[in-house]
């Protein structure tokens, strides 16, 4: 019945979890995730492949592009999920969201908050101290947000 620890019958739960010794988690009971340390001057997507459209893939955000790493800067969001980016030496490609990853901001880089409860804010990155990042924003107001929710951007021009 159920609750029975037979296993003869078409229903019966696995009696043992086996443990995957790299990770910890059930092997036999949940899905593995994959994890590798962050990149040097990219930063992943930090959503699942949900169909949505990763947080920070917009206007003026700077990107690296997987394929061959070179930098570009995000200049058209299309409806379709792709972008035009403009790279370096001027010309234009499309892309989509799986093709690049944003640039990782540096010390005096201009950003945009893509997350936290400053959403929205841009502001040059004055300092980076652990997780946290220091920007200074149009009004010279200092603020502290999280440094994985910064994106670079383009100067406007």
């Amino acid at each position: 019945g159920w609750g029975s620890s037979q296993t003869d019958s078409w229903g019966a739960a696995p009696t043992k979890t086996e443990l995957d010794s790299s990770s910890g988690a059930a092997a036999s009971t949940s899905t593995a995730v994959k994890r590798e340390p962050p990149s040097s001057n990219t930063m992943e997507a930090h959503e699942a492949d949900t169909g949505e459209t990763a947080v920070w893939f917009m206007e003026r955000v700077c990107v690296q592009l997987k394929a061959n790493d070179r930098h570009a800067v995000i200049k058209e969001i299309n409806t379709d999920k792709t972008a035009v980016v403009e790279l370096d030496d001027n010309t234009t490609q499309m892309v989509r969201v799986e093709d690049v990853a944003r640039v990782e901001p540096k010390e005096k880089d201009m950003v945009l908050v893509i997350g936290g409860a400053d959403v929205g804010v841009e502001g040059e990155l004055v300092c980076i101290d652990g997780t946290d990042a220091i920007l200074k924003d149009s009004n010279e107001d200092f603020k502290i947000v999280d440094f994985v929710h910064l994106a670079k951007i383009a100067a406007e021009n």
